[in-house]
C-alpha cells in the first residue's frame, strides 16, 4: 500500500493592507488545497465597518477614520487549518509612514518579533496616526512571526550591512535594495538600525558610516523633509565581546563602542533644519547577560528596552488620531 501524501492547504491572494480614508476597501481572498478538498473560511478578527461576504469569500467597507485593524481570515478543510493575518491601515494624508531598517536586529525569527512588535503597542496604545511600511512582512526564514498581531511592514535583512542597502548581496539577491524599495514607499519617519555586521565582517567604519549616509541621502531624494532616527548598536555578550578577529588587535566589544562613537559625529554632520537627523542610544543600559538571547541578537526584554528608547524619540513627531 503507498503512502498518502498529506494535502496542503494555503492562501493564494495577497492581502489589501492599505486603504486611504476616502476609499472603499474590498479584499476577496482565496486558499487552495492540493488535494481538491473543500475550503471553509471565517474571519476571526475585524474592524466593525468591514462587512465578510461568506458566498465570495471577500471583505468589503468603508472605513470611519485613519487608523490600524486587525484582520484574521481563516480558511479550513476537513482536517487542516491556515491562518492569514495582517494589520489593515486606514491612513490621511496625516499619517506618519515609519520604516524601520536595519539587519537581524529589526528583522526578527520565528521565535522572537524583534523590537517593532513592543514599539507598535507603544504607538497603538498612545492612539497615535502611523503605519509602519517596508518591502515585506515576514522574517528571515520566510514565515511569520510568533505574534503576528502587529503591523509586520519592515526592511530588516539579517546579515546586511548598510552596503548591501545600496546593492543587496548576491545569496539574498531577490529582495531587492533600497534603489528599489524607494519607488515604492515614502518614509515619513526612518528607524536606522545598522553597524553590527560591519563589526563583524571588520569592515572599516568610515566605510560602514559613507554607506549610511548614502542610505540617507537616497531616502532623502524621495522625501527632503524625511526624520531620520540612527540607533547605536547594542552591546555584545561574554561569547564575542572580548574576541580579536580583525586582525588589528581590537576586540569586537571595543570595535562597537569604536563604532557608536565615531556614528554619533556623523549623525550629527548629517543633521539639516529640513530633515533631522537624531542619535538614538541602543547600547547603554541594554544588558547583554539578561537582554540578549544568543549575546548578539535582543530577547523579549531587549526588545522591550529598544522599543521604549525608539517610542521616545520619535513619538513627539507623530500626530495622535
Amino acid at each position: 500500500m503507498q503512502n498518502k501524501q498529506p494535502s496542503k492547504l494555503s492562501f493564494i491572494a495577497k492581502e489589501k493592507s492599505r486603504i486611504c480614508i476616502d476609499s472603499m476597501y474590498y479584499y476577496q481572498f482565496c486558499a487552495v488545497d492540493s488535494a481538491g478538498k473543500s475550503i471553509s473560511y471565517s474571519v476571526d478578527a475585524s474592524p466593525s465597518w468591514v462587512l465578510f461576504n461568506v458566498a465570495g469569500h471577500s471583505l468589503s467597507g468603508k472605513p470611519e477614520k485613519p487608523g490600524q485593524y486587525m484582520i484574521h481570515i481563516s480558511a479550513s478543510t476537513v482536517d487542516s487549518t491556515v491562518h492569514q493575518r495582517f494589520m489593515l491601515t486606514v491612513y490621511d494624508s496625516a499619517t506618519s509612514n515609519i520604516l524601520t531598517l536595519g539587519n537581524s536586529i529589526t528583522n526578527g525569527t520565528n521565535k522572537y518579533n524583534s523590537y517593532r512588535r513592543a514599539l507598535w503597542q507603544l504607538l497603538h496604545k498612545g492612539n497615535y496616526d502611523f503605519d509602519f511600511i517596508g518591502s515585506w512582512s515576514k522574517h528571515h526564514m520566510g514565515s511569520e512571526f510568533p505574534d503576528p498581531d502587529f503591523d509586520m511592514d519592515h526592511d530588516g535583512h539579517s546579515g546586511w550591512k548598510a552596503a548591501d542597502l545600496l546593492a543587496q548581496p548576491e545569496w539574498d539577491k531577490q529582495r531587492g535594495n533600497i534603489h528599489d524599495w524607494i519607488e515604492t514607499y515614502t518614509p515619513s519617519i526612518v528607524l536606522m538600525e545598522l553597524g553590527t555586521n560591519e563589526v563583524f565582517q571588520c569592515t572599516p567604519v568610515k566605510t560602514a558610516l559613507n554607506d549610511i549616509c548614502s542610505v540617507i541621502d537616497i531616502i532623502r531624494q524621495k522625501n527632503p523633509r524625511v526624520k531620520i532616527f540612527v540607533a547605536q548598536i547594542p552591546p555584545l555578550g561574554a561569547q564575542w565581546v572580548n574576541k580579536k578577529l580583525c586582525g588589528n588587535g581590537i576586540s569586537y566589544g571595543q570595535a562597537v563602542k569604536n563604532f557608536n562613537k565615531q556614528l554619533a559625529v556623523r549623525v550629527s554632520a548629517k543633521n539639516t533644519i529640513t530633515s533631522r537627523v537624531t542619535l538614538v542610544d541602543q547600547y547603554s543600559g541594554i544588558h547583554a547577560s539578561t537582554d540578549l538571547y544568543d549575546d548578539i541578537h535582543p530577547n523579549e526584554v531587549g526588545e522591550e528596552k529598544m522599543a521604549e528608547k525608539w517610542y521616545k524619540a520619535i513619538h513627539k513627531y507623530l500626530r495622535k488620531l
